[in-house]
């Protein structure tokens, strides 16, 4: 991942924050709850595509019970947005995702905001909003 760094950003901090937002697409793709579990934050909300809302229990739980599952994930282009502890990244993602029914593919933007704690970055907040597919 390549992205802008705001003027106000610790560098390593936005290095951090971009290797977990990696981490956490691989974790996703590699049905990951363990990983998932640490990198997102206990009140963590995650608003999908289709405009569901999800806790981080919820959103976990479905993806153990198989309710989906992503076969691929990507976050191009991200621009870093720096706002104290907190940092906003904002990408266009391409998803394939496997549902019971079938397959599903998603392109939207995204943005992910993260936190620094003490003892590491976690994911506070998932938004995406669906575009249409690129010819």
């Amino acid at each position: 991942m390549t992205g802008h760094l705001t003027e106000f950003c610790d560098t390593g901090y936005r290095t951090d924050v971009l290797d977990a937002d990696s981490a956490r697409l691989v974790a996703m793709t590699d049905g990951d709850l363990d990983t998932l579990d640490a990198l997102i934050a206990d009140g963590a909300r995650y608003i999908h595509s289709s405009g569901e809302i999800d806790t981080k229990r919820e959103y976990l739980t479905k993806l153990a019970t198989g309710q989906f599952r992503y076969a691929a994930v990507t976050a191009e282009n991200p621009h870093v947005t720096a706002l104290g502890s907190t940092i906003a990244l904002t990408y266009r993602m391409h998803a394939q995702l496997i549902f019971p029914t079938g397959p599903r593919q998603i392109h939207a933007r995204a943005s992910a905001v993260w936190r620094r704690y003490d003892d590491r970055i976690r994911l506070e907040l998932f938004q995406s909003t669906p575009m249409p597919a690129e010819s």
